[in-house]
């Protein structure tokens, strides 16, 4: 399919056009090849203070059930490859992989470059770490919300790297699965029932009402500006009696150990609070997670629930599960991918103030303040090197928490 349709468009600018839905199963040849490169080992736990590693998740397949897709145009159109509907298509395909450049990383240019995280290899690859990362977290749980044995129809939004909407695929094989992006980054082999999107979920929804199970909402607060709008439409969608699920990080950690250490992460909470401010500057509410419960009830949800999880930053934490939540946590939140089983190895030498372990905390970082608050390339980059030395000093114990709230349509 890639040999037919137009490359992506590396533009220099964004462009504020927004691209319509478009249902298309993507081109994943840059991911293949990513991944033999640079994807990260398996997902780990397991005594740090001697080095031992556990695999505990490996998403390296999607297993026999995966099913490919023959490369020709039949799949679009009866008509020739020359013809007006493949050249409207084509044409939606360049607007969708309408992507930019900025101090190295690489963004998608959707509604004037709104959207402040990279869409590159590197930020994908934090994409998936970020999802093992959750599974330690829940305990192996993809939801909370108390979906029946055989759900017919799951709605994932915002759905990155596809890897949640392949797991959640696997687990509920009687589902319809669709994950939605505005950036076609999503792989090619997938189980029979899932199928990728690319759409902007601000603009109107064009699905079907009262059709879904569960509509899932995860680590959007930096790609939705209007959450009340959202959840109408989510609201809209779900069937009586379906769920719609929300996760966020609180970004508020506690630093437990301060008393200890004789001073508190000045530079990490003023780090937190430049990124809040960038983030509001450009219309989103930085901790929006506090007014999710009120948003599921005003959006005419009922039976809500919150659960709230302990997010420790780093490997300080005496729990073995919450220890290797925060090694990864301090993986994928702020540092970026590595190979991690080596790591492990050199644990004494504090594997994270080397050099390669900066491409996620610069990623999450420079965009923000550059872009949001009108600093310069370089002013970031010396901030930065205040930040890690905070974020390495695991006697301070932050500890921040994961909101997971879910809200049921009413039954008819």
């Amino acid at each position: 399919m890639a040999e037919q349709l137009q490359p992506i468009t590396k533009s220099t600018q964004p462009s504020a056009d927004p691209p319509r839905s478009i249902s298309l199963p993507c081109d994943d040849a840059d991911r293949d090849a990513r991944d033999d490169e640079t994807s990260p080992d398996p997902a780990v736990t397991g005594d740090f203070e001697t080095g031992n590693a556990v695999e505990l998740l490996d998403n390296s397949s999607i297993g026999d059930s995966a099913v490919d897709f023959p490369d020709d145009d039949s799949r679009f159109s009866d008509l020739g490859k020359d013809s007006y509907a493949s050249s409207f298509l084509s044409s939606i395909l360049s607007e969708a992989e309408d992507y930019y450049w900025d101090n190295g990383r690489r963004y998608h240019a959707h509604g004037g470059g709104r959207y402040l995280l990279p869409n590159d290899e590197t930020e994908l690859d934090r994409e998936d770490m970020k999802h093992h990362e959750m599974m330690l977290l829940t305990s192996g749980r993809l939801h909370f919300s108390p979906l029946p044995p055989d759900p017919q129809k799951i709605l994932d939004l915002g759905t990155g790297t596809g890897i949640w909407a392949m797991e959640i695929a696997d687990q509920y094989p009687s589902a319809e699965v669709i994950g939605t992006d505005i950036s076609p980054v999503q792989p090619k082999w997938v189980p029979p029932n899932l199928s990728f999107e690319v759409d902007d979920l601000e603009l109107d929804w064009l699905y079907r009402p009262d059709s879904f199970d569960l509509v899932n909402i995860r680590f959007m607060f930096l790609a939705i500006r209007d959450f009340a709008a959202v959840l109408r439409q989510a609201y809209r969608a779900a069937k009586p009696g379906g769920w719609v699920e929300l996760t966020e990080l609180a970004l508020r950690p506690e630093a437990l150990g301060a008393a200890q250490v004789g001073r508190s992460p000045e530079v990490v909470f003023r780090w937190l609070e430049l990124l809040k401010t960038g983030a509001e500057k450009r219309g989103y509410d930085y901790h929006v997670q506090k007014r999710f419960r009120s948003l599921l009830a005003d959006a005419g949800f009922e039976d809500i629930h919150e659960e709230v999880l302990e997010v420790p930053w780093g490997p300080w934490h005496r729990e073995k599960r919450l220890r290797a939540v925060g090694f990864w946590h301090m993986r994928t939140f702020l540092f970026g991918p590595v190979r991690v089983v080596d790591h492990v190895k050199q644990w004494a030498n504090r594997w994270w103030l080397t050099e390669q372990l900066t491409e996620g905390l610069q990623g999450i970082t420079m965009h923000t303040l550059s872009k949001g608050l009108g600093w310069a390339p370089q002013e970031v980059e010396l901030f930065l090197v205040d930040l890690r030395k905070d974020l390495s000093n695991l006697s301070f114990q932050l500890l921040d928490h994961c909101h997971v709230v879910y809200g049921r349509k009413p039954l008819r």
